[in-house]
């Protein structure tokens, strides 16, 4: 049975890209998608002669195969020759079996000598790199899987491309299976985006991301249906806005994080200005000749022995992640510690605390000491330029919190209509589904084709 329907799956698929496919004696419609190919493909060909740029066009069907009746690829190939491509310029990658040859058809693409290669997904997907002078890439058919879409379009979306904007060439055949083509890979790409969000509060997510909308546009021009093609563009619209909306959210979030961790910050900060403010006050001078320092209860004037004292108690702390008072310097009281990473530090205790460093010399040590005692008047300038800034940040936060969204009342009125759409187009489904079953005769279903029969059926196989 799914044989039988992946074999009903393959001939609708074929009618969509060419009746003749079906019929090789059906006419040939000037108005199909291959022709409009054509047309695109040969216009690129003269406007980008110059530069000698170079297309790829994609089609899963209809390959060269020996023996077939007719084959889109050698259609597109005798139409473009009668437009003045030469044939030269022209390859399928079918006929290049061995890496050796793939790689000097690549290097030809690249060079600008071969300007037009059909390929398929598997053929021309993963591992060509033939990106030098693509222009304009053409999409003949949907594959079965998002995945194969990025497969083709990254070949010519890529780094090495010497051509700054590209084209990239969808075609579909109205009222065809090219609508549930594209249905399908919306679906698939709205599930995976779903997965692939990485939100661990997630449970629910109904917007489809950017790629898979694009999947959701053609499959309304494939449809004919005015309102699908609407519902197309409300749904984009739709999920624009919620994203905007939902940054709208975070970003009043985060201003209020901001707002309460400013307004903490300011009482901290205005004591640390008053302390330093006391500090200075009962900061001594210990410039050139007057230094001076008390270490375990004696006097010490020469700042090399003080600063080996300080070294030695420091020493003696290491590892045990614990503070002592060793003396006094300038009105302070002088302490060391080894901090939890064990890095030995000076400080100095007032109204407020001040951290030296302990280095590995002496006169680096005492030099930092009494570098903070010198520099509380810059501290205490800097502190006031940090707390008159903070007062203006709560101030400019204020004012931005509570700002409402600014396209809520537009959202609101998509929403409405994107209902009214759904509604609207669930009913003409059953209708038509009600008029298939009583006019039409049985309906027939069409199956996904698994894995185990798609090794069967590769490319050329049911043509």
């Amino acid at each position: 049975m799914l044989n039988g329907a992946l074999h009903i799956d393959l001939q609708l698929r074929r009618a969509a890209l060419d009746l003749r496919l079906y019929d090789r004696f059906l006419p040939d419609f000037p108005e199909s998608k291959v022709n409009r190919a054509v047309r695109e493909i040969a216009r690129v060909w003269h406007e980008t002669a110059a530069r000698r740029s170079a297309q790829l066009v994609f089609c899963d069907l209809s390959t060269p195969t020996a023996g077939r009746d007719f084959s889109v690829y050698e259609d597109m190939h005798a139409k473009l020759f009668a437009q003045g491509v030469p044939a030269s310029e022209m390859a399928f990658i079918q006929d290049f079996d061995s890496d050796a040859a793939k790689l000097e058809l690549f290097r030809n693409v690249n060079a600008g000598r071969v300007r037009i290669l059909f390929g398929s997904t598997q053929k021309m997907g993963a591992g060509m790199n033939a990106q030098e002078r693509l222009i304009a890439l053409h999409h003949l058919d949907a594959p079965w899987r998002p995945a194969d879409v990025e497969q083709r379009e990254g070949r010519i979306l890529r780094q090495g491309n010497r051509n700054p904007e590209v084209q990239i060439f969808r075609y579909v055949t109205e009222e065809s299976f090219d609508a549930y083509m594209w249905q399908t890979l919306e679906t698939k790409a709205r599930f995976i985006a779903q997965v692939m969000t990485g939100e661990s509060n997630l449970r629910c997510i109904e917007d489809v991301d950017g790629a898979a909308l694009t999947y959701a546009e053609v499959k309304a021009i494939a449809s004919g249906n005015p309102m699908v093609i609407e519902k197309a563009n409300v749904d984009a619209e739709v999920v624009r806005l919620t994203r905007l909306q939902s940054q709208h959210g975070t970003l009043q979030f985060n201003l209020r994080q901001r707002l309460r961790h400013s307004q903490e910050d300011v009482p901290r900060m205005i004591r640390r200005l008053e302390a330093l403010r006391q500090d200075l006050g009962i900061r001594q001078d210990t410039s050139g000749e007057r230094f001076v320092i008390q270490i375990g209860g004696q006097e010490y004037r020469d700042r090399g022995l003080a600063g080996e004292l300080i070294l030695r108690r420091a020493t003696a702390l290491r590892g045990m992640g614990t503070e002592r008072a060793i003396g006094n310097i300038a009105g302070f009281q002088l302490c060391v510690v080894n901090t939890p990473m064990g890095e030995a530090q000076a400080l100095l205790r007032g109204a407020g605390t001040y951290v030296a460093k302990v280095t590995d010399t002496a006169l680096g040590t005492i030099r930092s000491v009494e570098h903070m005692l010198q520099n509380l008047e810059q501290t205490l300038a800097e502190g006031e330029q940090h707390l008159a800034d903070t007062e203006k940040r709560i101030t400019d936060l204020t004012g931005q919190i509570g700002q409402p969204f600014e396209y809520a009342e537009r959202l609101a009125a998509l929403r409405r209509r994107q209902q009214e759409l759904t509604e609207a187009l669930d009913l003409t489904k059953n209708q038509a589904s009600a008029q298939l079953g009583s006019d039409a005769g049985p309906a027939v279903a069409v199956a996904e084709p698994d894995s185990d029969t798609l090794k069967e059926c590769r490319e050329g196989d049911w043509f």
